[in-house]
């Protein structure tokens, strides 16, 4: 604080040589639809300009005496306003100003062209355009006119972008090759808890949030100081709706169906806000999505830890998966501006999302090493929510020096929460298991499974369909229960956020900033499993009699409308009736337990339990100042530093386990680092729609929180040690970039650029050998590497081809293609020695590319859009070696969307995803040997927005 009041004592005594006689002129940007972000407001003798914010506000300082304002915007006509400065010795209130579409148009008999989806081009493209950083954009009524449901699905389209679905829809997204938890996913600038079905991770789970609530979507490449630092990929910033100077309601409905499960969807979304007085002003947005999506999946599990080279790709086991999900997902989003006066005004923004997941999947292991059959049947509510209350200022202390403030309160929760005659705190995620001895054919001739292709005499399956080959028949009276499982997992983050920001306008040629932010943020994880076996299987005297299948409720077999039918449903002969829902739940009652003399085998002191829950605080301390300096009238540089203080504090157990006896310990431990991060971004521009932009930025990735866990488990019997570790480094970067933007006239854009990231401390999953008691046991425990790198190349065009004859004008197209490489080497114990291994990142696709061609009128809209992901690595497997890593394959997906306005108010439109059904495919070691397919289908609807 004491370097900051000293910069700004310095600022004021320069400012005060610099001064002269001004008066302020105000205003606010729009088009017929709403507020115009980042226009440019220039002087008339063009040394001074300012944008306006995300509301559409601009304030302009101008000498005394006759002046005039030029006000610019992408794909609009420029507009000059006069002002007598001498009548308005003061300020200047313009009120609200607006912008009329410039349109490059051809007449057609009288007829002029015009485009429903060009002022979302425009907004997107002048917020890029005058961005600080390198950056995409995408805007809210672009979102609604691509048919993607959730957030990670609307950011897929933007250039250096992949995700990762869960039953066909978007979950994480990756940002230029990066894992998923270093990109940073922040909600009006502020990054949001975590908690999910996936504990460690610090990436955030993008389909709990509705893309209605979204206005603008931001992808920061590069960082500048006034931004959280922990984004090595970038940050991907969602912008909520805000307050309305007008009264505004809009209305989608839509209804669909889901190909998978032959089942309807519904869609509904409402937005409301109005003046409350000519002070207060408020938003309100509300929406609801519910569909009922599946899986068809098969997956083998090779033997890839045998020491014998040839037996590790016997496949020990065959899984067919039939996944059903009812899913909902519900948003609230509120924002509410109260306009003191002139110079103060208060906000606050309320935000809350859940999304109900409820999962029935039925499952068949055909174990091939162990020559048995497994069934099991699995089903919960999958529970996660997220809410956020921002509370915050912006105060105009003088004219040259402003002041916001925000105070942030957000929380993430995730459980299962099944079955529902449990109690609350008993609720978890049930599973029944039952078993049946099997015999095998088409085995080699040491009695193993193989693809034909590792066979050592050439008997096996081919790799795209591989069957079991089972010689006997599943049968209900011979399978009997074998397990009842719930696993209980209660995940939760906390976040409270203090930020302060101090801007100065020392003079026209530069602006300073400073500010710091506090960050309080709660980690628990409570996870166990608890088992029960038939007391009869135990050989325990006086036992009841074990329970089979067929005396049991069961159903049809789940196949929604068939089971893999893009293969032609090569299991239906293996495949018979499971058990009901309502009876998984029945084998949970004292009841059942107590009259088939279900043992426990695995409760809450179990050596699992005991080392997997863990709770932790994290706290950071951050401070920045930085500048924006307009060197020229063309070149511009902002730079500056940011320093992040980091104070965790994780606690656990160490658990060891000696003979069937596990004791454990409390364990806690505590690690501070400082992130110190210097930045700089230039920008030159070559004429008014060319531009050069370069920067440096050092950034990090904290390490996520199940690395954290301080909790060590030591199994004798299985002679491995399993540890966290608190005192994990956060990954560095250094990265360089370099862009080159070209924006045309009609609202298109070429740009070229590269990157460049130089890692260090990079956090992998390391495996040792460690001696206890002279006998040899395997460690594993999250480690850093010393060094990497990461390189990148990007291209993105948008034109539209209005100089065409004829219909062809209203062609257009979007496409962006980008290219990533990287390495790292990684440890790995050879059973004699510690060598290291070259291996790119894991979950980094080298070619990603997006492809949208649309033709629009004023009226009618149709688009295809297709997706592709190149193949990456999934999985490394560091003891196995390259030749048994997971690999992601290949993958391409097309969606369509087309709308038609019945009037200025109504529309029409219809969505559709993944028309060609494209699998998710997972191959081991090369492309050929196959280790997982699935299968999610296309779904789609239609629907009507109203908008008044």
């Amino acid at each position: 604080m004491k370097k900051l009041t000293s910069t700004l004592a310095v600022a004021l005594f320069f400012s005060s040589i610099y001064s002269f006689a001004q008066i302020q002129v105000s205003g606010k940007v729009e088009d017929s639809q709403g507020r115009l972000p980042q226009a440019k407001i220039l002087t008339n003798d063009n040394k001074t300009f300012v944008l306006t914010d995300n509301q559409g506000n601009f304030n302009i300082a101008l000498p005394e005496g006759s002046a005039s304002i030029i006000i610019t915007y992408e794909g609009y006509s420029d507009k000059t306003i006069d002002i007598d400065t001498a009548a308005n010795p003061k300020i200047a209130d313009l009120g609200v100003i607006i912008l009329e579409n410039r349109e490059k148009t051809k007449s057609i008999e009288g007829v002029i062209i015009t485009s429903a989806y060009k002022p979302s081009q425009a907004r997107a493209l002048n917020i890029k355009k005058n961005s600080e950083t390198i950056s995409d954009v995408l805007a809210s009524d672009a979102i609604g006119k691509l048919p993607d449901r959730n957030a990670a699905e609307a950011i897929q389209r933007l250039p250096a972008v992949t995700i990762e679905r869960d039953m066909g829809e978007g979950r994480f997204a990756a940002v230029r090759g990066t894992p998923i938890q270093w990109s940073s996913s922040t909600l009006n600038g502020n990054r949001m808890p975590s908690a999910s079905g996936d504990n460690a991770n610090r990436g955030l789970q993008m389909d709990i949030f509705p893309s209605e609530l979204i206005q603008f979507v931001k992808l920061s490449k590069t960082l500048t100081p006034d931004m959280d630092g922990d984004a090595i990929g970038g940050t991907i910033d969602f912008i909520t709706k805000t307050a309305v100077n007008k009264e505004t309601l809009s209305v989608n409905l839509a209804g669909g169906f889901v190909n998978q499960t032959k089942s309807p969807s519904y869609n509904a979304s409402v937005v409301y806000g109005n003046k409350i007085t000519d002070k207060l002003r408020f938003i309100t947005s509300a929406v609801i999505w519910n569909r009922e999506t599946g899986i068809d999946n098969f997956q083998m599990v090779y033997d890839f830890n045998n020491k014998d080279k040839l037996k590790s790709f016997a496949i020990n086991q065959l899984q067919l998966r039939d996944y059903v999900a009812e899913r909902r997902t519900l948003g609230f989003n509120g924002a509410l501006d109260y306009q003191i006066n002139k110079n103060n005004k208060l906000y606050f923004k309320g935000l809350y999302s859940q999304y109900l997941d409820q999962q029935t999947v039925r499952e068949s292991y055909f174990n091939f090493n162990t020559k048995n059959v497994q069934l099991q049947a699995r089903h919960a509510d999958y529970i996660t929510d997220l809410y956020s209350f921002d509370l915050g200022g912006e105060h105009k202390l003088s004219d040259r020096l402003k002041l916001d403030w925000s105070l942030v309160k957000s929380r993430s929760n995730f459980e299962f929460n099944s079955p529902k005659n449990l109690g609350k705190d008993e609720r978890g995620y049930p599973i029944v298991a039952f078993r049946q001895n099997m015999t095998y054919g088409n085995l080699s001739n040491d009695g193993l499974k193989y693809l034909a292709m590792d066979s050592p005499d050439g008997t096996g399956d081919a790799a795209d369909i591989v069957l079991p080959h089972n010689l006997e028949s599943l049968d209900p009276s011979k399978l009997s229960l074998y397990q009842t499982i719930i696993s209980r997992n209660k995940n939760s983050e906390r976040d409270y956020r203090a930020q302060v920001n101090f801007s100065y306008k020392l003079n026209d040629k530069i602006n300073l900033k400073a500010g710091g932010k506090i960050v309080d943020k709660d980690k628990s994880f409570a996870s166990s499993i608890y088992v029960w076996m038939p007391s009869k299987l135990l050989g325990i005297p006086g036992a009841a009699p074990l329970v089979y299948l067929n005396q049991l409720r069961t159903e049809g077999f789940p196949y929604n409308g068939g089971f893999l039918n893009p293969l032609d449903q090569p299991y239906n002969n293996v495949l018979i009736n499971q058990i009901t829902n309502g009876q998984i739940d029945q084998m949970y009652t004292p009841e059942f337990m107590a009259s088939n003399s279900m043992l426990n085998v695995q409760g809450a002191n179990t050596a699992s339990n005991l080392a997997a829950s863990y709770s932790g605080k994290e706290n950071v301390y951050a401070a920045y100042l930085m500048g924006n300096f307009r060197l020229t009238e063309r070149f511009t540089v902002i730079g500056g530093f940011r320093n992040e203080y980091n104070v965790t504090n994780f606690k656990g157990n160490s658990v060891v386990i000696k003979g069937a006896t596990a004791t454990a310990e409390p364990v806690e431990r505590e690690n501070r680092y400082n992130a110190f991060l210097p930045m700089v971004n230039m920008r030159y521009n070559l004429d008014d729609n060319t531009i050069v932009r370069a920067s440096y930025t050092r950034s990090f990735a904290r390490p996520d929180f199940g690395d954290l866990n301080p909790g060590l488990q030591i199994n004798d019997a299985l002679q491995t040690i399993t540890e966290g570790n608190a005192g994990l480094k956060p990954t560095y970067a250094n990265s360089f970039d370099l862009m080159f933007e070209r924006y045309f006239s009609n609202l298109g854009i070429i740009s070229v650029g590269s990157f460049y990231k130089g890692l260090g401390n990079i956090i992998y999953q390391d495996q040792t050998v460690e001696q206890r008691n002279g006998v040899n046991y395997l460690k594993t425990s999250p480690g850093n590497l010393e060094k990497g790198w990461l390189f990148g190349l990007e291209a993105n065009f948008s034109k539209r081809f209005t100089e065409l004859p004829g219909f062809l004008q209203h062609l257009g197209f979007e496409g962006n293609y980008t290219f990533v490489d990287s390495k790292t080497e990684i440890p790995v114990y050879n059973g004699t020695a510690v060598e290291k291994i070259g291996t790119t990142l894991p979950k980094q696709a080298k070619h990603i590319f997006n492809a949208s061609i649309f033709f629009e009128t004023d009226k009618f809209m149709i688009r295809f859009a297709g997706n592709y992901k190149g193949k990456y690595l999934n999985t490394i497997r560091s003891l196995a070696g390259p030749e048994h890593y997971q690999w992601f394959d290949k993958n391409f997906t097309l969606d369509a969307s087309a709308s038609y306005a019945i009037s200025k108010r109504i529309r029409l439109f219809a969505e559709l995803n993944n028309l060609f059904n494209e699998p998710n495919r997972f191959y081991h070691g090369e492309q050929a040997r196959t280790e997982s397919v699935s299968y999610t289908g296309f779904r789609g609807q239609m629907g009507v927005s109203l908008n008044f």
